[in-house]
């Protein structure tokens, strides 16, 4: 009974203390605040959240720009203020962190006090801006690398975010770029590099080449008119993209569209997505690019989409691997000797154009007949135009072919897309794995650090391929094997953390959007990723690009960095991912480190091997 009666006594004490901070705030010019009921704390926040966004958005109005016919993507938008308000709400799940909250009443009929300090109202939108700029930084190294695909995406949901902060056009870069002028200028000026060409038609499918400054594209997507309708989502690498025609159809006067919205992937970031569906999509006329004979390419190009050998001549390094297994070579093979390996080859793109898988399971391993059968039910698999491709040797009896382009389609998703597809012969001859290549980018990212052995620079290369492919394939068991046992494995997610149910004017409680980093064991992540693919058709991984530094002592040791897109079917993420990989045994990589985290920490940056 005295306990009783302690607990209601403080329970009431609170309450007075609660009502006189909020007659306090209410009562003064420095505060901006929202009020909300329901029947449960959530629904009563809510309400509470969307009044302040109410008052936030009068009190920063003047700040938006003809916001109401510039912007607003939303049917029905009653006036400005109206606008303005839609805008605001664009941050009130992911970004609006800097409130303070007072809970009045508990459930069942909650009522919720929120409020800011008008000082702070700014900070609300601080950290869009840092995104903003971050956003920029990736497509500027995009564009650099011929990633168009990249580069666009990064510049057009950079200049939403942008539209959705007050006086936008006060926003300027290092160099003084007004960034509200400069964006559009940056894509019109990708768009302007971008050529397309007709290579051949065969069976209604028209392969084209993609070109950005004259070069074959790295990545770039696109769509186009059929005649009917708009074509799904198409995606062109290293020059090489197709366009399926209707019956009748010619690629004369046919126009691919760059894409550039990316409103059907906005949903791998949270706050992109609230932003792009409120915002009105803005029309570049410059995106349209006609398709041309390549017999008449403009500038005198020659051919782009000429096989690029992976290795251009044959290569003794002299400096081994890991120390213990003497030197090692990388070289072409020559014509009569790759003759076995040809015919395999031959054997499998003739099984894909056909349709009778099986006629090709033979040339595979058990293992290499899983990935293979993995491989042609990924997506509606389908060869590009007459693949050229090369031979090489690497360690002791390992031959690899570089490369047979195939594009790939979903039956529920919209993506189509193009792989360079590597596949690996054992010392019988037989294909014991293959893979999605990197694009040519990438690997000159790896391959240009002459300090490192080029076997250690192959293998490396290697090992992405083989660590993207195996996501998209699912293959569990090799992700599992390539995990040390003791791995540190971290992963970052951003959530709201809720310090208590009372503020007070000046106090510390208060909701902040903060990473938080959780770290798993091998097991329970690989369950994880067990539940993952289980319930995904498809999984594609992108890396807008990768930074490779080799640790100072442990001998092979290398940490890679990579801005990394990931791509399922009911589920997407943009974010930093980090592996610490042990290449002292090559034919064993083990990764001792795995850290993702959706943005760069303010305090540390991005996980390295400075952290380990």
């Amino acid at each position: 009974m005295k306990n009783t009666s302690i607990l209601f006594i403080l329970l009431l004490f609170c309450n007075v203390i609660s009502a006189q901070s909020v007659e306090n705030i209410k009562a003064s010019d420095e505060y901006l605040y929202g009020e909300g009921r329901g029947e449960s704390l959530k629904a009563a926040d809510n309400a509470a959240l969307q009044d302040l966004i109410s008052k936030i958005s009068v009190s920063v109005e003047s700040g938006f720009d003809k916001v109401e016919e510039a912007i607003i993507n939303q049917a029905g938008i009653k006036d400005y203020h109206h606008a303005c308000k839609l805008v605001i709400s664009t941050y009130s799940q992911a970004t609006l962190h800097n409130t303070q909250r007072i809970v009045i009443e508990n459930e069942p009929d909650a009522q919720v006090f929120r409020y800011v300090k008008r000082s702070e109202v700014d900070k609300v939108f601080e950290s869009r801006r840092l995104k903003v700029f971050d956003m920029v930084a990736s497509a500027s190294r995009a564009v650099e690398k011929g990633k168009v695909d990249d580069a666009l995406r990064y510049y057009y949901w950079s200049y939403c975010l942008l539209q959705s902060i007050p006086w936008a056009n006060a926003v300027v870069d290092a160099n003084g770029h007004v960034l509200t002028h400069w964006i559009p200028e940056q894509m019109n000026e990708v768009f302007g590099d971008v050529k397309a060409y007709k290579v051949n038609e065969k069976d209604g499918v028209a392969e084209i080449c993609v070109t950005y400054k004259g070069q074959p594209v790295t990545s770039m997507d696109y769509t186009y008119f059929d005649g009917m309708d708009w074509s799904s989502l198409y995606g062109a690498k290293d020059g090489r993209g197709f366009v399926e025609l209707r019956p009748g159809m010619t690629t004369e006067n046919l126009k691919i569209k760059c894409e550039y919205e990316y409103s059907g992937e906005a949903h791998i970031d949270k706050e992109i997505s609230t932003v792009v569906n409120v915002m009105k999509g803005r029309v570049f006329r410059n995106a349209y690019v006609a398709i041309a004979p390549l017999s008449s390419p403009q500038g005198g190009m020659t051919n782009p989409m000429a096989q690029k050998s992976y290795v251009k001549e044959t290569v003794a390094v002299s400096s081994p691997l890991g120390g213990s297994e003497g030197g090692q070579s990388i070289a072409l093979l020559p014509n009569e000797e790759a003759a076995p390996y040809s015919k395999s080859i031959e054997t499998v793109i003739a099984a894909i154009k056909s349709g009778n898988y099986a006629s090709a399971e033979a040339c595979f391993t058990e293992d290499g007949r899983d990935m293979y059968r993995r491989l042609i039910s990924y997506g509606q698999a389908r060869i590009m135009g007459e693949p050229s491709y090369a031979f090489y040797t690497m360690g002791d009896n390992e031959v690899t072919c570089r490369s047979v382009p195939m594009s790939f389609s979903f039956r529920n998703n919209g993506r189509k897309f193009v792989e360079d597809v590597t596949f690996t012969f054992n010392d019988e001859g037989k294909i014991d794995y293959l893979a999605f290549a990197l694009d040519e980018k990438s690997t000159t990212d790896i391959l240009q650090h002459s300090m490192w052995s080029e076997y250690a620079r192959k293998i490396l290369a290697e090992f992405l391929e083989n660590y993207k492919t195996a996501y998209a394939l699912k293959r569990l068991d090799y992700i599992r094997s390539i995990f040390d046992d003791n791995a540190v494995i971290i992963t970052g997610k951003v959530v709201t953390r809720q310090t208590s149910a009372y503020g007070e004017v000046g106090g510390e409680y208060f909701n902040n959007k903060y990473v938080q980093y959780t770290r798993l064991g091998k097991e329970q992540y690989m369950r994880n990723l067990e539940r993952c693919f289980n319930s995904n058709e498809y999984i594609n991984i992108r890396f807008a690009n990768n930074d490779v530094v080799k640790a100072g002592v442990g001998g092979e040791v290398y940490g890679i960095q990579i801005k990394q897109d990931y791509y399922s079917t009911n589920y997407g993420d943009t974010g930093y991912l980090f592996l610490m990989v042990d290449l002292n045994n090559p034919k064993q990589p083990i990764i001792k480190v795995r850290s993702w985290q959706p943005e760069r920490d303010p305090n540390f940056g991005l996980i390295d091997l400075s952290h380990f």
